[in-house]
């Protein structure tokens, strides 16, 4: 049993996952958030947002090579704040902390918010309504911070998969379409 552990964090925008995410990583641990690029590498000021969809590759390219400096140097835990759904980005993650010795953990938001919308996203074929006045609401509470659009959180629930695992992350096999 390793004593070196990465969380990936799951769910929606402005759920509570970077709450989370900072209480799992405590004072040894690091959390890992690709959004950080758009407020310290871009922009004059690092309090302000940035962001670029232009930029997103980049964003990610840089959020992987600090996760491999941070893998690299032993840091525990590894928080890696992101949706992290089943997509070839979140297996390069898992692949990568697996293949270093790292106990691997897929993570949710404890928000009483989350545990309502967890439920809807579970029933989302009899939910969607519901879920849908959930994204509205969601939008405008990331508005301050990351400014995703309602259409995008919907997008992102309409893709949701509810008991993923992180064995179904590390098997994942994309689409040849």
């Amino acid at each position: 049993m390793t004593d070196r552990t990465v969380y990936l964090m799951r769910g929606l925008p402005a759920c509570g996952k970077s709450f989370t995410a900072r209480e799992l990583a405590g004072d040894t641990g690091i959390v890992l958030e690709t959004d950080q690029y758009f407020y310290t590498e871009v922009g004059e000021d690092p309090a302000c947002y940035d962001y670029s969809h232009g930029l997103l590759p980049e964003a990610r390219r840089w959020n992987f090579e600090r996760f491999i400096r941070a893998i690299e140097e032993g840091i525990s835990p590894i928080v890696v704040d992101r949706g992290n759904g089943l997509n070839p980005e979140t297996q390069q993650f898992a692949r990568y902390a697996v293949d270093y010795g790292y106990q691997v953990e897929l993570r949710e938001p404890e928000s009483e918010w989350w545990q309502e919308i967890r439920v809807l996203l579970k029933y989302k074929s009899v939910t969607k309504e519901i879920l849908y006045q959930w994204a509205d609401r969601l939008a405008e509470m990331s508005h301050s911070t990351h400014r995703v659009p309602v259409a995008t959180i919907r997008h992102w629930m309409d893709k949701w998969q509810h008991g993923l695992t992180i064995q179904d992350i590390l098997e994942y096999q994309p689409s040849q379409e």
